[in-house]
């Protein structure tokens, strides 16, 4: 008896050991699942915001997502360029070379090239002066920096005029940079020909860039004079949506 008593306490004891495993196991199973579910939906929650890659620029959707509406200008009529359409062609090429960056902002075929695009032109319900926009995100911020040193040496390098794409021959002022506002860098010029006058603002925020233009007589009180209600609308926008602002 005390022999089969001994082989059976083991074996009972076996019973409840496989027993406790198995529950071990599957409640093993049962806890990874829900664990890497949880983990999963809590990393998508931390994820890059919505538009962005990785925390990186904002794509296209992202990128048109941060562009000024009706919402941010209510008293402002607006004309958005599809996507597609943004983007230019270079056309002939400037005379001097020298003032290429120049021609390449007023066509909206800058260099180096985006990897997305938006842009719209927006005016006052009470006066048809436009401010044309457009937003441009590089794939890296040395690109955007590239494109506002190219356009800032074009500025100063080609004051006596060069002949543009249509064959007319503005001249180019380089103006004081700007304040940046909520972003990295600006640079500002005049284009003029003929009496009117092209003023243009270009302000980089990291990966991104915001070129603003619009255009007065020369002789005009106010020429120069900054959009700033819409600037500051757009560049207010465009960093709080790529994390900068």
């Amino acid at each position: 008896m005390r022999v089969d008593g001994l082989r059976r306490v083991p074996a009972a004891v076996a019973m409840l050991a496989a027993a406790a495993l198995l529950a071990g196991c599957g409640g093993g199973d049962e806890g990874s699942a829900d664990g890497g579910s949880g983990a999963a939906a809590e990393g998508s929650s931390k994820g890059a915001p919505a538009g962005q890659a990785g925390g990186g620029p904002l794509d296209a959707a992202g990128l048109e997502s941060a562009a000024v509406t009706e919402t941010d200008l209510p008293d402002y009529t607006f004309t958005v360029f599809k996507q597609g359409t943004v983007l230019g062609g270079k056309g002939e090429p400037a005379d001097p070379a020298v003032c290429q960056p120049i021609e390449d902002i007023r066509l909206r075929s800058p260099e180096p090239a985006p990897a997305a695009a938006a842009a719209r032109s927006v005016h006052p319900n009470t006066d048809v002066q436009e401010t044309e926009i457009a937003l441009y995100a590089y794939d890296k911020a040395a690109d955007a920096e590239e494109l506002l040193t190219r356009v800032r040496e074009a500025a100063k390098n080609c004051p006596a005029g060069y002949e543009d794409d249509t064959g007319l021959n503005p001249t180019v002022t380089a103006l004081a940079d700007p304040d940046p506002g909520p972003g990295d860098e600006a640079v500002a010029y005049r284009r003029e020909l003929s009496g009117t006058a092209h003023w243009y603002r270009v302000v980089r925020s990291g990966p991104h860039v915001a070129v603003f233009g619009w255009k007065s007589m020369v002789a005009h009180k106010n020429a120069g004079e900054a959009p700033a209600e819409v600037i500051t609308a757009q560049l207010k926008k465009l960093t709080e949506a790529a994390g900068t602002g």
